[in-house]
């Protein structure tokens, strides 16, 4: 997971850091995993829980919850949720994603 700042001075756009801290590592025989977040964008909660499992059946929980941050002040900017192919011995690789499925909860945000 990492944070980036960004700095708009002028027309000039610099990254000012990066931020990147690594939550839960776990280690997968599978060729398969299932992946899932959780987010509550109720007024003041803003949080995304991450799970993942092998079976589709017993979801685990990975990390701590992860405060989201919005910012429609000064930048109309958010939380974005992506995956990404981190090559650890060689460039290159992918991610075969069979499906993607988003659901809204009746927790209503408003």
């Amino acid at each position: 997971m990492s944070t980036n700042i960004v700095n708009l001075e002028d027309r000039s756009k610099s990254i000012l850091s990066v931020d990147i801290e690594e939550k839960e590592r776990v280690k997968f025989d599978s060729d398969i995993i299932y992946l899932r977040i959780d987010a509550d964008f109720n007024l003041n909660k803003d949080i995304a829980s991450f799970y993942y499992n092998l079976n589709n059946k017993e979801w685990k929980k990975i990390g701590d919850d992860f405060k989201m941050i919005f910012d429609y002040k000064k930048l109309f900017m958010g939380t974005k949720f992506a995956i990404f192919n981190y090559a650890t011995k060689a460039n290159g690789g992918y991610i075969d994603m069979d499906f993607f499925e988003y659901k809204k909860s009746d927790n209503k945000a408003y």
